[in-house]
């Protein structure tokens, strides 16, 4: 029996078809040293409104922010925190199944990108860069309902 997550990522991640919609995939550019992580510019990708019904569904959710910027902002629910200069820490919280689905957002998605991308050279996988708090929160939140 599949399980209701892994259909959910399946069909999360199946190619967008052109007659449904505008694909909006990032395009890898394969010379790019972090092609998974980081666009040609630098910038991460996140995908805040994927990693949102992960987070309702019970996926582990990984902040790696400072303690100091979970003071001042919060933490999502059921966040672990852990900084993201704490690989190993990390790697010990992530266990053994090396493609546990794990939702990561820090302040912006930059410091997350560079978790997933130290922990995918370790061989881990399942991994959603949800960006920054602010990201994950509005998404969680959902859209903005219209008056």
């Amino acid at each position: 029996m599949i399980k209701p997550l892994g259909i959910f990522l399946f069909a999360a991640l199946l190619p967008a078809s052109p007659l449904l919609a505008q694909d909006t995939t990032p395009a890898i550019d394969w010379d790019d040293p972090d092609p998974l992580e980081f666009d040609s510019n630098g910038n991460p990708h996140i995908y805040p409104t994927l990693a949102a019904p992960l987070v309702d569904l019970g996926v582990r959710v990984l902040d790696v922010r400072s303690a100091e910027e979970i003071e001042q902002s919060g933490i999502v629910d059921g966040a672990e925190n852990i900084p993201h200069d704490e690989t190993d820490r990390i790697a010990t919280f992530l266990g053994d199944d090396m493609l546990a689905a794990v939702v990561v957002y820090c302040g912006s998605g930059r410091r997350a990108a560079m978790v997933v991308d130290e922990l995918r050279n370790r061989g881990y996988g399942g991994f959603v860069n949800a960006g920054g708090y602010e990201d994950i929160v509005a998404a969680l939140e959902g859209p903005a309902e219209e008056d």
